[in-house]
């Protein structure tokens, strides 16, 4: 008789049977999850979109959403208009993700740098160069209407600061005010009777 050299079998061990309740509650855990991330997301960037105290809470846009909202800076006059921040400052949702991380680790540039707006920005409102000489042309000396032709708007126009008297560094500018100065009315010439 011939010896057997196999191991003997064992039993195979019970499997236990699949909980399709288990399962079933860690798939509705999760997709309630993604829901919930993703309807936060969602009010997140129309709080972005819409509220600039938003903005504010980031300690270094203090002074640009006060600006905005209460100087007499050209922001100030956008504000009044209806103009939303995202309007110039258009963020891609990545880069806001990538600022609200770099804020929340401290790893930004104080103060912030200055971003560069060309005349295609302003001139998605404001329709065209010559639409805006057009509007002022009732101006004693109309900016828009300038021997040098079609300037850069930010030659004269600052968002979160003071205008700059561009045209009054060589001519005088015939009482015309800036957007923040103070508003003095003009005086109506006096017509003779006589």
């Amino acid at each position: 008789m011939k010896k057997s050299t196999s191991a003997p079998t064992q039993a195979a061990p019970d499997k236990k049977p699949v909980s399709w309740l288990k399962i079933s509650v860690i798939v509705n855990i999760v997709v309630v999850a993604i829901i919930a991330g993703g309807v936060g997301g969602l009010v997140l960037l129309h709080q972005s979109d819409t509220n600039p105290m938003l903005c504010r809470s980031c300690h270094v846009m203090e002074s640009h959403v006060d600006s905005y909202l209460t100087s007499s800076n050209l922001d100030n006059v956008h504000y009044q208009a209806g103009v939303q921040c995202k309007q110039c400052h258009d963020y891609s949702i990545p880069a806001e993700i990538r600022s609200g991380f770099l804020y929340v680790t401290g790893n930004y540039e104080e103060p912030l740098p200055k971003i560069k707006v060309g005349n295609e920005m302003c001139l998605q409102c404001h329709i065209s160069y010559e639409h805006i000489a057009n509007a002022t042309d009732y101006l004693v000396k109309n900016p828009h209407r300038s021997h040098l032709g079609e300037m850069t708007c930010t030659t004269c126009h600052v968002s979160h600061g003071e205008q700059i008297d561009y045209c009054g560094q060589c001519h005088d500018n015939g009482g015309q005010r800036l957007v923040g100065e103070d508003i003095i009315p003009r005086v109506e010439p006096v017509i003779s009777t006589h």
